[in-house]
């Protein structure tokens, strides 16, 4: 769904609306250049902060104040200022290795806001973290609320207990849709979910 959705796959049957305007191949480069999208696993070059804030851009087009901007709704700009000896300008080591993984993923966080897009997409951007990690890069996400429309993809029900809708989907169909207390009041296979998820138990 979120490949259709990104514009990488073609529905075979439906459309893509926004805003009452279908999407189309005469405007999906404009629609794609609306989107961020942070993966469950954040590439980083063996290059620079700001470089990989600002990835795929030459050297003299990468706008600072984009990326210092792009780092602190990201939650990361107190931590590149104070604590790398470089500040922007730190390396990050080949795949990222001197940083940790929430600090990696905050960094692919600051990258999909480098060019301020409306929408921001995150496709189990926190499964592969720790308890606490994931709480920073939440803090982060819940930021952003009200300034941009999210889309969070998550098996894990604590990373979308905030969100303004929930679509449950079973075999590619919705199987239920609301807030997190309508599902948990009103939907019994989300209410197992979520007593499970309580007790630690995987889903």
């Amino acid at each position: 769904m979120i490949d259709i959705l990104l514009g990488l796959l073609w529905p075979q049957k439906g459309e893509i609306v926004v805003d009452d305007v279908k999407v189309d191949l005469d405007n999906l480069r404009m629609w794609q250049k609306n989107i961020g999208y942070v993966s469950q696993h954040i590439y980083l070059s063996d290059d620079t902060i700001a470089r990989n804030i600002a990835f795929g851009v030459l050297d003299d087009e990468i706008d600072q104040q984009a990326v210092i901007h792009a780092a602190k709704l990201a939650n990361i700009h107190d931590f590149v200022t104070t604590e790398l000896p470089d500040s922007y300008e730190t390396e990050v080591g080949e795949r990222g290795v001197r940083l940790s993984g929430g600090q990696r993923q905050r960094i692919g966080i600051a990258r999909a806001l480098y060019n301020n897009p409306s929408i921001l997409v995150f496709d189990e951007a926190t499964s592969a973290l720790d308890g606490i990690t994931e709480d920073a890069i939440l803090e982060a996400i819940h930021n952003l609320m009200h300034k941009k429309t999210i889309i969070i993809i998550a098996h894990r029900l604590s990373t979308v207990k905030e969100c303004d809708e929930i679509f449950m989907l079973e075999k590619g169909q919705i199987a239920s849709r609301g807030t997190y207390q309508e599902l948990l009041s009103g939907d019994s296979q989300f209410r197992k979910m979520a007593r499970a998820y309580d007790r630690g138990e995987s889903l």
